[in-house]
């Protein structure tokens, strides 16, 4: 009984990863084209972080694609790199908006605004 809830919990995480995922990366297609051009990086910069978003999108594909594919306990094993995989996603785009909104907090407010 205890294999298959976790199975079951494998598959109901599964799923939603695979739909965050689709999400993500049609969100960030339309946060993307929709951007002001002023808020945009510098080209060159813009051009590698586009470059290794999509690096990073194919790596997540495959390791989706590997887990959706495995059975057993593969399967669990391939949903813990999923998940590990998001998790450092996750922490790589807090802390590039750190660096790119950083300064922005430093900024005292008035209290009167």
């Amino acid at each position: 009984m205890r294999m298959i809830n976790a199975l079951v919990l494998a598959a109901a995480i599964a799923v939603g990863l695979s739909a965050a995922g689709s999400y993500a990366q049609n969100a960030t297609q339309h946060e993307h084209t929709a951007a002001p051009a002023a808020a945009q990086a510098p080209a060159m910069g813009h051009q590698a972080m586009m470059a290794a978003m999509q690096a990073d999108q194919k790596k997540l594909d495959e390791l989706v694609a590997q887990m959706n594919a495995a059975t057993g306990e593969d399967k669990i094993d391939k949903i813990a790199a999923v998940v590990t995989e998001l998790a450092a996603r996750e922490k790589k785009m807090n802390s590039m908006m750190m660096m790119m909104h950083g300064d922005a907090q430093q900024i005292p407010h008035d209290a009167n605004h």
